[in-house]
């Protein structure tokens, strides 16, 4: 799916939550509330075009890297999408009056052969090169070696396939 600007993916998954309730475990839930809530707070604010942002740069560079989907361009989920618009889309002014990021850590957790490694991956090259923050320390941690390539790959071969990334990378 092409990602749109001015379509608040966020609202679509929440929507889609709330009417079908019993299909979605309670955390689910609770974080489909949590974004509800915090879209009536005043001292924060929800930027769609920004979490669009975001959900397009993983579209646009990260391929899967096993499997029958080997090649292709990612196509993220709705799930995934209100997972990147949570964390890419809320803003807040900081004590400089600049606009910056309310989420600055996520814990998501994610069932096995669901494509976690691929997500981190996405918002690890995101963080490295769409928020265009110069020197920003980015982290990927693995719990062994083979776990670490995982990740690494699809992030090297983004970087490898895309003449701008690879010419603002040095190795």
């Amino acid at each position: 799916m092409m990602i749109k600007l001015g379509v608040n993916y966020a609202d679509q998954y929440a929507s889609h939550v709330m009417e079908h309730k019993k299909k979605y475990p309670k955390s689910i839930i609770l974080a489909v509330e949590r974004y509800k809530k915090w879209k009536k707070r005043k001292d924060i604010w929800f930027e769609v075009d920004r979490a669009n942002e975001m959900l397009d740069f993983v579209q646009s560079f990260i391929r899967h890297v096993k499997g029958p989907l080997a090649g292709q361009l990612m196509e993220l989920e709705l799930w995934e999408m209100f997972v990147f618009a949570n964390m890419y889309g809320w803003y807040r002014k900081n004590e400089k009056g600049k606009d910056v990021r309310v989420v600055r850590e996520a814990y998501v957790q994610v069932p096995k052969k669901n494509g976690k490694t691929i997500i981190a991956a996405g918002a690890l090259l995101y963080a490295m090169y769409g928020e265009l923050e110069l020197g920003a320390d980015c982290y990927c941690a693995a719990s062994d070696y083979e776990q670490a390539q995982n990740a690494a790959e699809p992030i090297a071969q983004a970087i490898e396939n895309s003449e701008p990334l690879a010419r603002h990378t040095q190795v």
